[in-house]
């Protein structure tokens, strides 16, 4: 609780509707003669006194309640459940981050630069990137450039009105500069060493947006890691041997880390190495000293303009200039781009996490139940299946479409067959559409269930849509009733995928229906969804042709007929 005061004390009573009025002059005068005189044991205070200053709030409470936007209330109300309910799948540092930028319209953008062990490169590197050619080289340059880096702390750039170097932490230094671009995108740089990644994965690029700051522990000697996560992280790399790092902390395709976040570059004196953003591992190279050289000889004279801006782009520094300020604009009741990538990368590493132990937990209890030796079985036999479907379907469809049934279809047989449309296409989809699959598939499913891969009760009397899914075979061969399965059907192509001296599959009375209720490929259905949705649409195509071939053919004819009969009857009458 705040110290007592008597001006929050006369403030109260003041405006204390239930109190009596007194003179102001008094109401001091009493209250200096209370403050300085103890207070005689089992006097009581005063019943509105005590109510009206329970009721004061302090200042300096630790939970008081933040001002948030309103149009950022409900992202942050969201953010704030998911770090009560699903504190256990989240970086909390990261996602306090992404909170703290939900507080204000315009937030803080913080950026991580890193590179090597001294730091030199990286100073160099944002000291050029945050430098004015149109002003003369300022006090905060000399001094990053010679700034002593011994201790291994990391460096925190931050604006300031006045250069100040603040080293109390133990942490990390903090240098407070008079940059534009730092005070206009509201910017903080923490520059770090970092080592190259031996990997592209996407835990390595996490690394870089959350990484760690080392501290000693006067204990016992080791070193402790406090995280500081960052919006950006720009990783810097010298020379050839720097390519590899420079690929390697790249996201893969599918991340939640978009390439907005991570930029990697390669100082080399080489110019751009690929410039072609199609490229497979496109590298963004830089000249650190040709960029140098290019703000020096503009400051020497605007004259140099010219030379400036050509050795500028030479550089290859436009492109990290326009990376490290895109999405800081601040605008009102609009969320900054980057905290709200901040935010999509923070619920997407949420919901891989769950996705990831719901996998891991369905794994552990399946092979708890099959043995790894089975489930390898299976899972032979359903590539086996899968190559062999994939090969039916390319020879039966090459035999259908050179047969005599799809050339009575020619162009110029439309004209008799266009009716023939349906029912040619609708025979090829039916006899040679993967019908062998469709049967290996009830022999496979028999033998997956048999494994004890499938659920064991499966309800005979769900209900499904009405269709043949053995179209090609006789109606009064389909068994009605549930049967029993003795062995595989008679005629499969898939059979050597199967050993002649295999169990029987299906050991317990199961019948057609019940199979549709399997999580397998349904060849049937899919089957009678082309028949549906893509017959009926051929045939309407072929009769629109010839209706245009015909409508075309009587224009051209009449046109043709009027022609003649007016240059006949002109020749006549010239005659």
């Amino acid at each position: 609780m705040p110290p007592y005061s008597a001006s929050r004390s006369v403030a109260s009573i003041a405006f204390n509707p239930t109190s009596t009025y007194v003179c102001p002059a008094c109401v001091f005068r009493n209250l200096v003669g209370s403050v300085r005189r103890p207070k005689k044991p089992g006097h009581p205070t005063p019943l509105s006194t005590r109510r009206t200053l329970s009721t004061i709030t302090s200042v300096t409470a630790i939970n008081a309640k933040k001002d948030i936007p309103h149009a950022f209330r409900e992202l942050h109300h969201a953010l704030s459940a998911l770090k009560r309910e699903a504190a256990v799948y989240t970086n909390l540092s990261q996602l306090e981050l992404a909170l703290r930028g939900l507080e204000s319209e315009n937030a803080v953008t913080r950026i991580a630069a890193f590179g090597s062990a001294d730091g030199r490169d990286t100073r160099r590197l944002v000291k050029v990137l945050l430098a004015d050619p149109l002003a003369s080289e300022a006090e905060w340059e000399q001094q990053l450039s010679s700034l002593d880096s011994s201790d291994g702390r990391a460096l925190l750039i931050r604006y300031g009105e006045k250069l100040e170097l603040d080293q109390r932490h133990p942490l990390l230094r903090t240098l407070y500069l008079p940059s534009v671009i730092l005070h206009n995108h509201n910017l903080e740089i923490l520059v770090q060493a970092a080592s190259a990644p031996s990997e592209p994965t996407d835990a390595r690029a996490q690394t870089y947006l959350v990484p760690g700051l080392e501290t000693p522990l006067s204990a016992t000697g080791r070193y402790s890691t406090v995280t500081y996560p960052v919006h950006k992280a720009l990783i810097l790399s010298q020379g050839l041997e720097g390519i590899t790092a420079v690929l390697a902390p790249r996201p893969s395709a599918g991340s939640s880390i978009g390439e907005s976040m991570i930029m990697a570059v390669v100082d080399t004196p080489w110019g751009n190495l690929s410039s072609d953003p199609q490229a497979l591992h496109p590298v963004n190279a830089i000249n650190l000293e040709r960029a140098e050289e290019a703000i020096a000889t503009f400051r020497q004279s605007l004259d140099n303009s010219f030379n400036y801006e050509h050795a500028w782009f030479e550089s290859g520094l436009p492109k990290v200039s326009a990376w490290l300020i895109e999405g800081t604009e601040g605008l009102p009741a609009i969320l900054k781009p980057t905290v709200r990538r901040l935010a999509e990368t923070v619920v997407a590493d949420v919901e891989n996490a769950i996705e990831k132990e719901d996998l891991e937990q369905m794994e552990k209890q399946a092979s708890s139940t099959v043995s790894h030796s089975t489930r390898e079985l299976m899972s032979n036999f359903l590539a086996s299946w899968a190559e062999a479907a994939h090969t039916e379907l390319r020879n039966e469809l090459d035999l259908a479409f050179a047969g005599k049934d799809w050339r009575k279809l020619a162009w110029w047989k439309l004209g008799w067959r266009v009716d023939d449309v349906t029912h040619i296409t609708s025979d090829i989809l039916r006899q040679s559409w993967l019908v062998d699959a469709d049967r290996a598939i009830v022999y496979l499913a028999g033998r997956i269930e048999q494994a004890g891969l499938l659920p064991s009760s499966v309800s005979a009397d769900t209900k499904k849509p009405d269709f043949n899914p053995y179209a090609k075979t006789p109606a009064n061969s389909i068994p009605s009733e549930p049967s029993t399965f003795a062995a595989a059907p008679e005629k499969i192509m898939f059979s050597d995928m199967f050993p002649a001296s295999a169990p029987s599959p299906i050991t317990h009375p199961l019948s057609l229906s019940s199979l549709q209720d399997y999580p397998i490929p349904s060849i049937a259905q899919h089957r009678q969804h082309l028949l549906s949705t893509t017959i009926p649409p051929l045939q309407s195509l072929a009769q629109r042709l010839l209706l245009q071939a015909l409508s075309t053919t009587a224009l051209t004819s009449t046109l043709s007929a009027l022609v003649y009969v007016s240059v006949s009857t002109t020749s006549v009458y010239e005659a």
